[in-house]
């Protein structure tokens, strides 16, 4: 189901500026009006010094806005993923280094898979910037579809425009197909809820990730919507590829077992 912004949760681990993610989480929660919370796991970087409400006191006479701090105890992103489980959050401000992947798989995929709201990420190399251009990449796999809806919030609060890319493997056979009618569906989308919008469909690639990479340089304030999935496009590598190189905030939608067959896929 859609969820609009009304809980914002936001943590940092002691690897990544502090504060990029705190200037990240102040400025989605003005611009959506949510409430916004401090989670404290074992892994967590100190958001202030002094008891609590010094540092709520603090924060709020710096940022003008109201701080709660919550502690949960574990490793930070599954313990920031059952705090925003129990705390009802739609949306988790994360900064992190990139979990590295084992033997087995695993890295930053496996950290999503315990979040049903979307993430806006930032790495040890991330600077913060409010976007004027929401990049919205799209496979020919029809879960790349469920970042329409927070593409579209996110581009509306911020009035950004929305750039739709479209990416295939090969200009031939299903994959093209299937890439440009949800690069079409996509545009549409943005269109039908207002929102200024263009699409672009890049030539095909076997490293569709770089090719991506290279077409964000065009756009100096921008974040990139990227769907967790361990298939298509943005598989185990690629994803986790992403997440290591991005120097722009990330909205990570975690992936979602699709139900059923058929429909416009929003």
């Amino acid at each position: 189901m859609d969820k609009t912004t009304t809980k914002i949760l936001f943590s940092f681990d002691k690897f990544v500026n502090s504060e990029e993610v705190i200037q990240a989480a102040v400025a989605v929660a003005r611009k959506s009006n949510a409430s916004l919370e401090y989670v404290m796991t074992d892994e967590s970087g100190a958001i202030g010094s002094g008891s609590g409400d010094d540092v709520k006191s603090n924060f709020k006479l710096k940022h003008g806005v109201q701080l709660e701090i919550s502690n949960y105890p574990g490793a930070f992103w599954k313990a920031l993923a059952k705090a925003a489980e129990n705390l009802a959050a739609t949306l988790v401000v994360a900064g992190s280094q990139p979990a590295k992947p084992g033997l087995l798989g695993g890295g930053m995929t496996s950290k999503m898979d315990g979040f049903t709201c979307s993430i806006l990420y930032l790495n040890d190399k991330t600077k913060w910037v409010v976007p004027t251009d929401i990049l919205m990449p799209l496979d020919s796999n029809s879960e790349t579809r469920q970042k329409f809806f927070p593409v579209s919030h996110w581009a509306k609060l911020f009035y950004t425009n929305v750039e739709v890319v479209g990416l295939k493997k090969s200009e031939k056979g299903e994959d093209a197909k299937m890439s440009h009618i949800y690069t079409i569906q996509g545009y549409n989308y943005m269109i039908e809820k207002g929102i200024r919008v263009k699409s672009t469909e890049l030539e095909a690639s076997t490293d569709i990730v770089n090719a991506l990479l290279k077409h964000s340089e065009a756009f100096r304030n921008k974040w990139m919507a990227v769907l967790s999935n361990a298939e298509g496009v943005f598989k185990i590598s690629a994803f986790q590829k992403v997440c290591e190189e991005a120097t722009f905030p990330l909205l990570i939608v975690p992936y979602h077992e699709p139900i059923g067959l058929g429909g416009s896929g929003y």
